[in-house]
């Protein structure tokens, strides 16, 4: 469980509506968790508009975290101005505290995340 105090250095680091939204993620189990024996595991979030990926300990990044949402990509990686999403923070949370939905990874599975991650979309054009 979660402590008031935990929740305080929480807003001490990371703004209130991401730690609210984290928690809203929480709250409705929406933190995915893909293991597969021959990978690290992959997570997916439930977002409000879409199903964002997500990756942890990234070890050769700079970054040791990684969301596929647009706010990630704008207040973490262009404008510097967040040091992490609700949905990396929802995932963190929920991979601490056992509250990930752990289910095993199929090719299918990572071939659908991959699309996701990758936003490729069948045209029908071949080139």
């Amino acid at each position: 469980s979660v402590s008031d105090q935990d929740i305080l250095k929480l807003h001490a680091v990371v703004p209130e509506t991401i730690v609210t939204g984290a928690f809203n993620l929480l709250d409705h189990a929406n933190v995915i968790k893909y293991s597969n024996p021959l990978t690290y595991p992959r997570y997916e979030v439930l977002g409000s508009t879409d199903i964002y990926t997500v990756f942890l300990d990234m070890t050769v990044s700079p970054i040791p975290f990684y969301c596929s949402c647009p706010a990630f990509s704008y207040a973490v990686l262009s404008s510097g101005s967040h040091m992490m999403c609700k949905h990396v923070l929802a995932t963190r949370l929920a991979n601490k505290l056992g509250l990930c939905i752990e289910r095993p990874m199929t090719l299918e599975d990572l071939q659908s995340m991959m699309m996701r991650q990758f936003q490729l979309h069948s045209s029908g054009d071949p080139t």
